[in-house]
């Protein structure tokens, strides 16, 4: 999740997730996108493999990277506004709540 509370030049950050819950994201191939981010951002050394060999099979090798170090890049800066305090919005519990993670108090916003 990135911070939806995040200010950038006056503005909000308020990214839209290519789905909602479990079901048809309206993207290509999302539901193998879907689950092999899962196994990535979560390090799920279970799912991986198929996950990728699934998706892999779909839009190729070097899609499939793309999609790993998107991946990979999303947690990496989900750990770094975590690092630094960055408050996560109230919006988010539903999100929070499906991927399974509990938001700390301390980064809640206020």
């Amino acid at each position: 999740m990135l911070r939806a509370s995040i200010a950038t030049f006056d503005s909000e950050v308020i990214p839209e997730p290519i789905v909602t819950g479990v079901g048809d994201t309206g993207v290509e191939h999302g539901a193998e996108i879907v689950a092999f981010v899962d196994a990535v951002v979560l390090r799920d050394d279970d799912e991986y493999p198929e996950a990728r060999a699934a998706l892999e099979a779909l839009i190729g090798r070097e899609a499939t990277d793309r999609s790993a170090m998107v991946a990979g890049n999303f947690s990496m800066m989900n750990r770094a506004l975590d690092a630094v305090g960055a408050p996560v919005d109230r919006s988010q519990d539903a999100l929070a709540a499906e991927m399974g993670l509990s938001i700390p108090s301390h980064l809640r916003s206020r």
